[in-house]
């Protein structure tokens, strides 16, 4: 983050300086009383369990420069405390002023699944030309973009800002922040719908994304979407479809991937523009990183990329951890991290991922419950389980009370298939150690909040 003052924080979030000097220099913003740098600013959240107020001290104590606060209190009044109405909404005030002073581009990508690998891949495919900002882990929230904007520098060229909601109004606030030209929607599942009541609501919410856009600029939809598709129409002057053939049809698609295959443990697929098409290689599997990595063509190449460049710059691009990376263990046996987190349909993306690897051995589904699905839990575990049914694996283990429902679903529905559930990790790791046998593939996901990395982290201990 580029030097700050006080006076101009102050102006900037429409605020009052209580005390301290308005000269004070920041350099960087935190929320977190742990992290405290040279030149901090400290927000203290108001959240449901704490309100971070009470650390205002230990702030100052660890070297903080200066605070926002909402209750008015005077801690230090040798330290400039900035008082709002909301600290909150403060921090995003801030971050757009903040970005005013670096007008870069800036490319948001939002969707139920997809965001962080879209948004990492589109930042790969650009990277050969520009010098790119990107979201640091899954700072998508309305803290998180703000977090992410202060990391603008006047080195940046391009930024790639991922943006998730969990509640209504939360994308006005997103869009207002960050600002994006050109937009991403990755795909409408059922992540929070425990809170958005309906897929539509969800959609609706999502495409609040290019609520400012102006016509011409780019709102890319996956065309494979059902619900993504029929809403292109709404956006006549904006809206590009983006997606893979199905049963030979592209229909109304205009970016796609065609001649899919896998080779060398490497997804291979010919992408097709307007123009002209080439062949492109990418390491990550699964039809959901063909749709990825073709959108991350087109807008690189919408941002003056040749589609050569920035196709060697997909394949460049490794992944990260814990979301689908394949460890190779011994006696051939490979594990699919996928624990960053889950939802139904990225549990559907996981699984067909771990049909393609060609292991000799059994095909193993670990997965644990998927969280914040609400009334809708037992429904949406149960249709999981239905897929999972139907995809050719050989065994599901299960952690959580929720993944009873899956459970059920493929015993109705594949009995041939072993099922076991447990109600802790330790027990499902115990079960795994004693049954993998040499050339097994494994695919372990669940949602956060399960901590199904600890199974990862058991398996390759046990198996090296």
């Amino acid at each position: 983050m580029e030097n700050l003052k006080v006076g101009e924080i102050v102006r900037a979030v429409g605020g009052r300086l209580l005390c301290g000097d308005p000269d004070t220099v920041i350099s960087y913003i935190s929320i977190d009383s742990r992290d405290i740098q040279e030149n901090t600013l400290f927000t203290p959240i108001i959240g449901e369990r704490v309100d971070a107020h009470k650390f205002i001290g230990q702030v100052f104590e660890a070297g903080a420069k200066a605070v926002f606060t909402s209750k008015g209190e005077i801690v230090d009044e040798t330290k400039p405390h900035i008082f709002v109405k909301d600290t909150q909404r403060a921090l995003g005030d801030l971050a757009i002023y903040y970005r005013s002073k670096y007008p870069v581009p800036v490319i948001g990508i939002t969707g139920s699944v997809g965001k962080t690998s879209t948004k990492e891949m589109i930042a790969a495919a650009l990277a050969p030309k520009y010098r790119v900002l990107k979201t640091a882990g899954n700072q998508n929230s309305n803290i998180g973009v703000p977090l992410t904007l202060f990391r603008l520098g006047p080195e940046h060229e391009m930024a790639v800002v991922e943006m998730g909601i969990s509640d209504f109004g939360e994308m006005d606030e997103l869009a207002e922040f960050a600002a994006p030209e050109t937009a991403v929607v990755t795909n409408i599942g059922v992540a929070h719908i425990g809170i958005l009541k309906s897929q539509e609501n969800i959609m609706h919410e999502k495409l609040k994304i290019a609520g400012n856009f102006k016509p011409g600029q780019a709102l890319y939809l996956n065309g494979n979407d059902p619900l993504l598709k029929s809403a292109a129409v709404q956006y006549p002057e904006n809206a590009r479809l983006f997606g893979h053939e199905e049963d030979g049809c592209m229909d109304g698609l205009d970016y796609y991937a065609k001649d899919i295959y896998i080779c060398d443990g490497m997804q291979h697929f010919t992408y097709v523009w307007p123009q002209g098409q080439i062949h492109v290689v990418i390491r990550q599997l699964g039809m959901h990183n063909v749709n990825n990595a073709v959108v991350a063509m087109a807008i690189a190449m919408e941002y003056g990329l040749d589609a050569k460049t920035a196709a060697e710059g997909l394949l460049a691009y490794e992944g990260i951890p814990m979301r689908q990376q394949i460890n190779h263990l011994r006696d051939g046996i490979k594990v699919i991290d996928d624990t960053y987190n889950a939802s139904p349909d990225s549990i559907k993306s996981g699984v067909t991922v771990l049909g393609l690897l060609d292991n000799p051995g059994r095909k193993i589904a670990v997965l644990a419950d998927v969280l914040e699905l609400g009334d809708m839990s037992w429904q949406c575990h149960y249709d999981t389980g239905c897929f999972v049914a139907e995809s050719g694996v050989d065994e599901v283990v299960t952690v959580g009370q929720e993944m009873k429902a899956l459970v059920q679903a493929v015993n109705e529905h594949a009995p041939q298939i072993v099922t076991h559930n447990f109600s802790e990790n330790d027990q499902a790791a115990g079960y795994l150690k004693g049954i993998i046998k040499p050339g097994d593939a494994l695919l372990v996901k669940g949602s956060r909040g399960m901590h199904q990395e600890e199974i990862v982290k058991a398996l390759k201990e046990y198996f090296g």
